[in-house]
């Protein structure tokens, strides 16, 4: 059930919370600003994220359609390998950034709105679907953690802020589903609900190990199919 504000469903209120009688205009527009929390429909927030993920299909998908060129004497089979040291990180990077959080981050009962590189997207914390960490790596070890929250309408947030986590365990001790939300335990320690953090470490191990793995799957088919050309 995907549930709205207050000020959604106030008669009358046209986006706009009841002001008290007797106070400035002035004032209470200014305190109606500040309180105005956008919703953004799930049909909306997946409609504008479709076109990114084609680009970043398109992208990793860029070295093998430069190869089939290059048989046919049009490009060189080197630019496929340079497009493929690039893709893929590429490609790592705009799939995080669809989803994660920007500020400003607004929190309005168990509705959480936020921006993010498709827009921005509402998730009902009333009815999480799953909760998943997410761990990206730099050359010096983690870079950071990402919480990708999913709710029953389908829409996806990646929570990164004090904010959004706050919000996210009021959500969650709140539920409102019929069934627990699925958690996965490397999220449930980032978020304090277990204490040992043997899940924490092992996820962190294995996200690095599938990391090293699938860069390293995808510039050999790459790699393979250039020495195949050029043979």
């Amino acid at each position: 059930m995907y549930c709205l504000p207050d000020w959604m469903t106030a008669p009358g209120s046209s986006g706009r919370l009841a002001q008290k009688k007797g106070r400035g205009e002035a004032g209470a527009m200014r305190r109606t600003r500040q309180a105005f929390v956008p919703v953004v429909s799930p049909s909306a927030a997946r409609r504008r994220a479709r076109p990114w993920a084609v680009l970043g299909a398109a992208v990793i998908l860029s070295p093998f359609a430069v190869l089939a060129l290059a048989d046919a004497g049009w490009l060189p089979a080197e630019l496929a390998i340079l497009l493929a040291a690039v893709a893929a990180p590429a490609v790592a990077l705009l799939l995080g950034e669809m989803f994660e959080e920007k500020p400003p981050i607004q929190p309005s009962g168990l509705l959480l709105t936020a921006r993010t590189l498709t827009g921005e997207r509402t998730i009902d914390l009333f009815a999480i679907s799953t909760v998943r960490l997410l761990t990206y790596f730099s050359r010096s070890g983690v870079a950071y953690r990402v919480l990708l929250v999913r709710d029953i309408n389908g829409v996806r947030l990646g929570v990164r802020s004090t904010v959004g986590r706050a919000a996210l365990l009021r959500g969650l001790k709140r539920n409102g589903t019929a069934r627990q939300p699925r958690m996965s335990r490397a999220a449930r320690v980032y978020l304090g609900l277990a204490t040992s953090r043997t899940a924490l470490v092992l996820h962190t191990v294995l996200s690095w190990l599938a990391m090293v793995f699938g860069l390293c799957c995808y510039m050999s088919a790459v790699l393979s199919l250039a020495d195949h050309l050029a043979k």
